[in-house]
């Protein structure tokens, strides 16, 4: 049977920001890979020049994504409208109740999501982590959760500021190595948000990819495959 992993994040760009190359990987081995995106990422900014009017953000975003996971290798996109930057407002147990759901249907053998910092301590971030957590405690099939995590040792390699765990919180690493090119058209894919893409991988929208991580690292913070 086909292994499956169900990603869940809070904006669309965070699977490519933070764990593109694992996608790439994943698909490279007949992994089927799902994605529950929780916002449309419509209070994000629309480029410097403005490539939309922020009304018209979060369709853009929409269709940005798509064209993201279509390089990537995602197989389904399970896109929520919870509001962007509005996780904190929003009922705790909907989104757990939700996520639940969506576990159950799909039975996924891992799950990846943030770490409780968010890595960048966007709180849409934190309030995902927390309800990824919150929903694998209540389910009852077996699966492993993961934490998407950035080694201290590598630390010096990063100028946006980010959290990092001791290295020895890494139980796993992914060579990301052959999938610079995937992810560079990736990030390029989310064009509004190009300042962005900039500031954390400087150069990879002029095709410059020598700076993109070589892996990318994980924490199992829960198994009940055991």
């Amino acid at each position: 049977m086909c292994q499956k992993i169900l990603y869940v994040f809070a904006h669309p760009d965070d699977e490519t920001f933070s764990c593109g190359g694992t996608i790439c990987h994943f698909h490279q081995l007949g992994y089927e890979q799902i994605l529950f995106c929780a916002t449309r990422g419509e209070a994000g900014k629309t480029g410097n020049p403005p490539l939309c009017t922020q009304e018209e953000l979060g369709d853009v975003r929409t269709q940005e994504l798509k064209n993201a996971l279509s390089i990537l290798g995602m197989d389904r996109l399970i896109l929520k409208n919870y509001g962007d930057g509005r996780l904190a407002v929003q009922p705790f147990s909907t989104i757990v109740d939700e996520l639940c759901s969506v576990m159950n249907e799909i039975r996924p053998d891992r799950i990846i999501t943030f770490p409780p910092s968010g890595i960048s301590g966007h709180p849409d971030h934190k309030i995902i982590q927390k309800a990824t957590l919150t929903a694998v405690q209540n389910i009852s099939f077996p699966t492993k959760l993961y934490y998407i995590v950035i080694p201290e040792s590598i630390a010096r390699f990063y100028s946006s500021p980010v959290s990092f765990v001791p290295d020895e919180h890494v139980t796993e690493k992914v060579d990301v190595s052959p999938y610079h090119q995937q992810i560079a058209k990736a990030l390029a894919a989310h064009k509004t948000q190009h300042l962005s893409v900039e500031r954390v991988f400087p150069g990879v929208l002029s095709g410059k990819t020598g700076q993109l991580r070589k892996f990318e690292h994980f924490q199992l913070v829960v198994d009940k495959t055991s």
